[in-house]
Order: C-alpha cells, then structure tokens, then sequence
C-alpha cells in the first residue's frame, strides 16, 4: 500500500487510511480531494476511494469523475456492485443495470477507462488495480473500476449491546426477492474461502497457515467489538470537540 493512499476506511493516515465519512458516497469528492493533494506534492501517491453501486447515483459522483478526468487526477474509483442499493435491486434503481449493460460504462461520460472486474477474483483485482495505478502515476489520470461482487450479508446488520442476542436478519435476496438458490450460489463464491483454496493449492500457503490468519483476524476483530461495547460514553459536552478549528 505504500504511496496509495485509501479513503472509505477507518482513520489510520499512517498507514494510508485517510477515513471515510457516514454520507454514503461522500468519500467520493473526499478521494478526488486527496488525489488534488497528492498531484501537487508530487510523490507519485495515488488515491483509491471505495463506493457502492448506489452511490454512482449521487451528483457527487459525477461531479467527482468530471474534475478528477478534467485534472487527470492520480485516484481509482472502485465502484463496489454488490447487486443491492440498500435493499433495492440494482436494475430497478438505474437504467444502466436494467438494460443488462455494465455500470463501468458511466466512466464513457468523461472519457477515462472503464473497467468491470469479477470481484470476487482477488487476482483479477489485482491486475485492474495495478493497471489503473500505473496510469495514474503516468500522469494520464482516473480509472473507474466496477468490481461485481455480492453482499452476503443483509442491509441491517447491527452489533448488539451486552447481554442482547445477536440480530442477523434474512438478506434481501430472500426475504423480499424470494431468490434463495441465488443467495446460496453467492455464498459458494466467496472471495476469502476461493482466495485460501487458491494459495493452498498453488503451495503458497499451508491450509494450517491459512487457518491461523482467519483465528488471528478473528480475534483481533473481537478486541475490537470488545473495547468499543465495554468503553463508557462520551459526555455530552464532548460532542462539538474537533469539529470546529
């Protein structure tokens, strides 16, 4: 990840997570922002900002395409299409879904490469990935990446509080679509299970190994959901600290 620097992610600027932001599609102008930052510094950073399909609805990201293409702004813009805006379908909320044609082809609008990855294809993304980085750092500009890959879990999950069982509802594709063998198929291709069969086989990783990374991110995870449930609330006078300078 050096010199790439991530937006729609948990704050970490030293490891080149700038954050993200709970308007959904509104890290999209935040990554064009960054990437202006980065064009004037001149270290060859590229930016890479992570959205849903919905989210290529919003004026925000049109407007973001438009000046990052005019600019040639070093910043990918992976458009997520997980198959659901929310709990809507993505063909009956866009024209472009409804009409069987990839949503990459937004990017023909302000004539910079688009690019459909299946990605549940960790290698596929790769290539795209590093393909449009290249071309970044060339000085020729944006890339959009549309990477087809389904959401396995439903729109309203939550973490629940001590001593409150944990709530996973039925995902859409069931619950208001009725599209179970779809569901069960997505599920068979997930891209962490498919990735591991993959690194096993080619001998690249021990299926021992491969464990121990899963045990070891699942406990770190579970720190995390432990600390954040067991640390107290803020005071109410904290609410407005660090929003003005």
């Amino acid at each position: 990840m050096q010199g790439l620097r991530r937006v729609d992610a948990p704050r970490d600027p030293a490891r080149g997570f700038l954050g993200t932001s709970g308007i959904v599609g509104q890290n999209i102008p935040q990554g064009t922002g960054a990437a202006y930052a980065a064009q004037l510094r001149g270290r060859g950073e590229v930016v890479l900002t992570f959205f849903g399909d919905g989210a290529s609805k919003q004026g925000a990201f049109h407007e973001s395409l438009n000046i990052a293409a005019v600019w040639k702004l070093p910043v990918i813009f992976i458009m997520e299409n997980n198959s659901f805006s929310a709990t809507v379908r993505t063909e009956r909320g866009g024209r472009h879904a409804a009409a069987g044609d990839p949503l990459a082809q937004k990017a023909q609008a302000y004539s910079i490469p688009g690019v459909t990855v299946d990605g549940s294809d960790v290698l596929a993304v790769h290539e795209a990935v590093a393909a449009a980085v290249a071309r970044a750092r060339a000085g020729d500009g944006p890339t959009l990446i549309e990477s087809l890959v389904y959401r396995l879990s439903a729109h309203g999950n939550s973490i629940a509080p001590p001593g409150v069982p944990l709530h996973y509802p039925e995902h859409e594709a069931i619950s208001k679509y009725g599209a179970v063998e779809e569901y069960e198929a997505a599920k068979r291709g997930d891209p962490i299970p498919r990735l591991r069969a993959h690194l096993v086989e080619t001998g690249a990783l021990t299926a021992e190994g491969a464990s121990a990374i899963i045990a070891a991110a699942q406990e770190e995870m579970q720190k995390a959901v432990d600390f954040g449930l067991q640390s107290p609330h803020r005071e109410p006078h904290e609410a407005l600290a660090y929003v003005y300078a």
